[in-house]
């Protein structure tokens, strides 16, 4: 799709801009649960196929995207962490995006 294919493309900015929508949620999330983190890692990882972009498959760009977190509290224990995880997965706007079917009108006038 153009240069040398040695920089980030438009997919992984998109992800990338997922994750820290997601992690801004999360630790919104956390604080006005009164959480106080103390450690905060994620890793996001997110298969692309390119075959359908390249008309070669009618195979799914992806299948999806996982968040591996690591996060720790000096007042919460893993249960209470991954209750503030689920709730920032129903409240994140970038999330919401891409798990919901988003309407799309690209029109030249």
């Amino acid at each position: 799709m153009g240069g040398n294919g040695n920089r980030l493309g438009p997919t992984a900015y998109c992800v990338a801009g997922i994750t820290s929508c997601f992690i801004a949620t999360f630790t919104s999330v956390a604080a006005t649960q009164g959480i106080r983190l103390t450690k905060l890692n994620v890793n996001t990882e997110c298969i692309i196929n390119f075959a359908k972009s390249f008309d070669i498959s009618e195979e799914p760009i992806t299948e999806g995207i996982n968040f591996e977190r690591d996060a720790e509290s000096e007042n919460a224990d893993k249960q209470k962490l991954q209750e503030s995880v689920k709730m920032a997965e129903e409240r994140c706007p970038a999330v919401y995006s891409m798990s919901h079917e988003i309407k799309v009108s690209a029109q030249i006038e």
